[in-house]
């Protein structure tokens, strides 16, 4: 049985990654679309931490993320390029005007979606 916590926050992700789906017309600003993708990695990530026993951190950095599941021997190497989503936590969120990075919405979501599934697995198995 899965994490109480690790659940309520793949739950979360999932909404997360939802509401970046209505974002994904490219209309849509693209600094709220990124945010809810990081929003849903962040999420998905600190899922995974707490399924390894650790308490994650209040932050927003995904490298750091990234490094602490690495730290406690979670291969995360297939999800990296997600830590470039922390840019949307930390700078283009109180940005009025971000600069577009005219990112492939669909492969973003799908690359994001992929690692919350891969999360949910790896939860799931968790005594």
């Amino acid at each position: 049985m899965a994490n109480p916590e690790s659940e309520s926050l793949l739950k979360i992700a999932r909404r997360d990654l939802q509401a970046a789906s209505l974002l994904q017309d490219p209309a849509a600003d693209e600094a709220n679309w990124g945010f809810q993708i990081q929003q849903a990695v962040e999420k998905a990530l600190k899922a995974w931490l707490f399924s390894l026993g650790d308490d994650p951190p209040f932050i927003h950095n995904l490298t750091a993320l990234f490094g602490r599941i690495t730290d406690r021997g979670g291969n995360v190497e297939p999800f990296l390029p997600l830590e470039a989503f922390t840019v949307f936590a930390v700078q283009f969120r109180y940005d009025a005007e971000p600069e577009t990075m005219d990112l492939d919405r669909q492969h973003w979501h799908q690359q994001a979606e992929a690692l919350v599934e891969h999360v949910a697995t790896i939860c799931a198995a968790m005594p």
